[in-house]
């Protein structure tokens, strides 16, 4: 895999390829973009206060709500309706303060955004901001969050630890989800994948291996060193780290950070890119911070794939999303 920057990446070709090659070439676009933080702090009820709560309470209204705004979501919106993907991707953080209903609201704009087949959606840390009732909170978006493998247990299933990690399959692109998101200390956004759920994933990774399948891992937290503290990092990143080295996957996205960040992983077949957006309700004037989505391109290619990826990013002047930057990238076929 070469560097996600735009002068080291390989640049897609469709030359000297095999009319098998030709037929097999129909594209996928997965668009990406993660913590759209959805407030519903009006309808906060004074006991919800006494909890880690009325931190992120106070720093809603002394700073994130200057921040970060509901309408640009409904402009976010409108955007992917002209640029019409094949699938949605949201890498948690739906909710600023899991209040029951945030995530009413979050299901109702996820059901304006698509079906869940075209949509698929993991929890951040501030959906599990502080314990929760299930059945007031995550279950409302169970649909978004089940592998493909888990519909007919949906009505079973009363957490995330019994539903994570997810697969779903779409086209040729295998989406897996992987789920960080536990409530921390005041002053902590820490996330950890588990031992068990670790477990699961590689069980997965195990029976995708040999598929001929573009793998994209779905998680909030930074799976590489550098773009959070300690405060908020993944704990056990160096697992997942392990695991990739195994058995491989193509792309790496994520989110938490609220600002754009790349790095690489190691797998079997190279580096593969990992990539950060920021949250995608954030207004603010620092371009690596501001709102924005990404759109990947996916194309099979004799040698594995290529991706075309084109970054959708908020206007401030114009008050809508415009062209960002493109980049080219190459993947092996590791997984085939």
């Amino acid at each position: 895999m070469t560097s996600t920057s735009s002068d080291t990446a390989k640049a897609s070709s469709t030359t000297n390829r095999t009319a098998e090659d030709m037929v097999d070439s129909k594209s996928f676009v997965v668009a990406h973009f993660s913590d759209p933080h959805i407030a519903r702090v009006d309808q906060i009820d004074k006991r919800d206060l006494l909890s880690k709560r009325l931190f992120g309470y106070l720093r809603w209204k002394l700073k994130r709500r200057f921040e970060q705004s509901y309408d640009l979501l409904t402009i976010l919106h409108k955007d992917l309706q002209r640029t019409k993907p094949d699938h949605i991707a949201i890498t948690g953080d739906l909710t600023q303060l899991s209040l029951p209903a945030e995530f009413e609201k979050a299901r109702d704009w996820l059901q304006s955004l698509g079906t869940p087949e075209q949509v698929t959606v993991i929890p951040g840390n501030h959906d599990t901001y502080v314990k929760t009732l299930w059945d007031q909170t995550l279950s409302h978006w169970l649909d978004y969050m089940l592998g493909d493998a888990q519909v007919q247990q949906a009505g079973s299933i009363t957490s995330l630890d019994e539903l994570y990690p997810t697969l779903r399959i779409r086209n040729r692109i295998a989406l897996i989800g992987i789920s960080t998101a536990q409530p921390s200390a005041p002053h902590l956004a820490t996330g950890a994948i588990g031992a068990d759920q670790l477990k699961k994933l590689e069980s997965i990774l195990r029976q995708l291996n040999g598929q001929r399948l573009f793998r994209i891992i779905l998680i909030h937290h930074p799976p590489i060193s550098g773009v959070v503290n300690w405060r908020r990092s993944l704990t056990d990143a160096q697992f997942l780290q392990t695991l990739l080295e195994r058995y491989g996957a193509e792309l790496v996205l994520f989110g938490h950070a609220h600002k754009t960040a790349h790095g690489d992983l190691a797998t079997p077949a190279g580096l593969i890119p990992a990539i950060g957006a920021p949250s995608a309700s954030s207004l603010r004037r620092s371009d690596a911070r501001r709102s924005r989505y990404y759109l990947y391109k996916i194309m099979p290619s004799a040698e594995g794939w290529n991706v075309h990826v084109d970054e959708r990013v908020f206007s401030l002047d114009q008050h809508q999303f415009i062209a960002g930057r493109q980049q080219d990238f190459s993947v092996p076929a590791g997984g085939s």
